[in-house]
């Protein structure tokens, strides 16, 4: 029967990699101007393009998941909410914007997923506001510090609709780690002129990057990679202030 199951897999990544292509094409920058579902039914038709990319990294990605957490509710689950993140990924990093529909895709999944963990509802429930209220505290701190957008509210509900999906342990290690993403590669795009220090660049792909990762190695790995790092941060600190005081 196992073998069923990873037909079922291929099949998948094949069908949402060539809606993928084609959401991404046809979402922006019309968002303002809503495609109705008809009228992508109509295009899909008219201007399909078979793709390979996205076939092939869904392919890696969700045999990856089956690989790492078995074949089961939890691995398609995460194989939808994929599809529903690299959209975000694509139509963020282009045109710095996320439709409302992939918030939606993935607070049906967490509803989903909240009906066969009924016990953690609570966390589920804590994951979507403190997710979503975390960082529409960010981005209003940042109009007020700054008086710019920091946090854009497609950001506020991608937060909210995974911290529903992934529970509030999860989103909280989701929100620090994506944190640390944007500063790595922010910090080395400024450095290859790439990007200047007042330039914006968008969230959502930190996000999702984060999110890929705590799929694939659960949260504890990075919780464990934290608390080493403050150690070590706080060990040298206190040998510097020592070395200093002793001098």
């Amino acid at each position: 029967m196992e073998y069923i199951a990873y037909i079922i897999t291929a099949v998948l990544a094949i069908i949402l990699g060539q809606a993928t292509k084609h959401l991404c094409r046809k979402m922006p920058p019309w968002v303002s101007e809503e495609i109705s579902f008809k009228e992508y039914m109509e295009s899909l038709k008219t201007d399909f393009k078979l793709d390979i990319k996205y076939t092939i990294i869904y392919l890696i990605l969700f045999y990856g998941l089956n690989f790492v957490l078995g074949v089961g509710y939890q691995s398609y689950l995460y194989m939808i909410c994929i599809f529903s993140l690299a959209i975000v990924f694509s139509i963020d990093y282009r045109f710095t914007l996320i439709p409302d529909e992939c918030h939606i895709i993935i607070a049906v999944i967490g509803a989903v997923n909240l009906l066969f963990n009924l016990s953690n509802w609570n966390s589920y429930l804590l994951g979507a506001i403190i997710g979503g209220g975390s960082f529409y505290v960010l981005g209003l701190l940042a109009l007020l510090i700054y008086k710019k957008e920091g946090m854009g509210f497609g950001d506020v509900k991608l937060m909210a609709s995974l911290g529903f999906l992934f529970g509030l342990k999860t989103i909280l290690v989701i929100t620090i780690l994506s944190f640390a993403i944007a500063a790595v590669i922010s910090i080395i795009l400024i450095a290859l002129k790439k990007k200047t220090v007042d330039s914006y660049i968008p969230f959502g792909p930190f996000i999702v990057i984060a999110v890929v990762l705590i799929m694939f190695f659960g949260e504890q790995v990075f919780i464990s990679m934290y608390y080493n790092f403050c150690m070590w941060l706080g060990t040298g600190i206190t040998d510097i202030i020592f070395k200093l005081t002793n001098n």
